[in-house]
């Protein structure tokens, strides 16, 4: 059997899902790259100012970057915490596995927030195919249905901040 920190089974899930979110936080990150560039040519039905010119729109784009920023931020501190704890052989790592879960959980749910804000920012044009945004509205959504998006990552992560062991795997 391997040693070492990849291969600890109280670990290990949250190691492959650092892959899993860092997934969806690169679908968020191309799907805001694809609305910039849709906003500096297209308008709406409702209205012939291109969509980077108009007030709500700038704000939404502010919003969606905040929360992936954040969501992406959180994830690398907790899961590098949790590396650098379990390397120097800690043994209660409790807090450290609850920061990384619930950093991954958070972050493919703000993925997923990040991407609708800005789909709805870009009204119709967002829905056709041909539009590289409809493909990471359609990526996220599915991606967010990975285990390590699970509400039940919320309630195992709350039981041991109030004291209480969870029986869910890598606890």
């Amino acid at each position: 059997r391997e040693k070492g920190l990849l291969y600890d089974p109280r670990l290990h899930l949250s190691w492959i899902w650092t892959a899993t979110v860092g997934n969806a936080i690169g679908i968020a990150r191309g799907a805001l790259d694809a609305f910039a560039e849709l906003a500096s040519t297209k308008s709406s039905t409702m209205s012939t100012a291109l969509l980077r010119d108009r007030p709500l729109v700038q704000a939404r784009v502010a919003e969606a970057e905040a929360i992936l920023s954040a969501a992406r931020a959180y994830v690398q501190v907790a899961v590098g915490d949790l590396w650098t704890r379990g390397g120097q052989g800690q043994a209660d790592l409790d807090a450290a596995v609850v920061q990384a879960r619930l950093a991954i959980a958070h972050g493919m749910r703000e993925a997923v927030r990040t991407v609708d804000l800005i789909f709805h920012a870009a009204g119709t044009n967002a829905v056709y195919e041909r539009n590289p945004l409809e493909r990471h509205f359609r990526n996220i959504h599915v991606a967010v249905q990975h285990a390590a998006a699970l509400p039940a990552h919320m309630e195992a992560a709350g039981k041991v901040l109030l004291g209480l062991r969870p029986a869910d795997a890598g606890w």
